[in-house]
């Protein structure tokens, strides 16, 4: 059965770890956490994640057992992770995607496939679907709305259902970038 904190108890964990958690926010037993947790309104913590410093988990996020997420981390609002594994100073944006289960409902499938890994300063778009055990370097983009259906190498751009590259992530062009 899971310990629930008491007001007394949970304001001190806070204070410790200088972390703010919204409204609504559940945290179940049995994960680890490093300093400065932000959470927004109702997201949902389940057991035996580890999650770094300075990760901000938006509102009505649900990140399912088994998360391992670095430091530097957002995840932004009505996303889903399970089993994921997210390197350092990644951001997933609004209503991303990682599924858990390529044949559903099967526990053999989730177990034994895993879910997805992403690489060091990956930025993953919104609305953005990953399919378990795919494995997203470092430094990629994933456009919004893309179905990410193989692996991504380290630096490059991909986009579509399902996602194809598109270029390397270093020849973007970015109108506000100095020159």
């Amino acid at each position: 059965m899971a310990k629930i904190l008491g007001i007394n108890e949970l304001k001190n964990w806070v204070k410790k770890n200088d972390a703010k958690l919204r409204s609504g926010s559940v945290i179940y037993q049995g994960s680890a956490f490093g300093r400065r947790l932000i959470t927004g309104h109702n997201a949902v913590i389940r057991e035996n994640n580890i999650i770094g410093d300075d990760v901000i988990i938006g509102t009505n996020s649900y990140l399912g057992p088994g998360n391992k997420i670095g430091n530097n981390v957002k995840i932004h609002t009505d996303c889903f992770l399970e089993g994921v594994t997210l390197a350092d100073m990644v951001i997933i944006s609004p209503h991303v995607v990682f599924t858990n289960d390529p044949y559903p409902p099967c526990r053999i499938c989730t177990e034994k496939v895993g879910g997805a890994t992403v690489g060091k300063n990956t930025v993953i778009g919104s609305n953005a679907t990953i399919l378990p055990g795919i494995k997203i370097g470092a430094n990629v983009l994933i456009g919004a709305g893309s179905v990410v259906t193989r692996n991504v190498a380290d630096g490059l751009v991909v986009i579509g259902n399902p996602a194809n590259v598109l270029k390397k992530r270093s020849e973007l062009v970015h109108k506000h970038k100095a020159k």
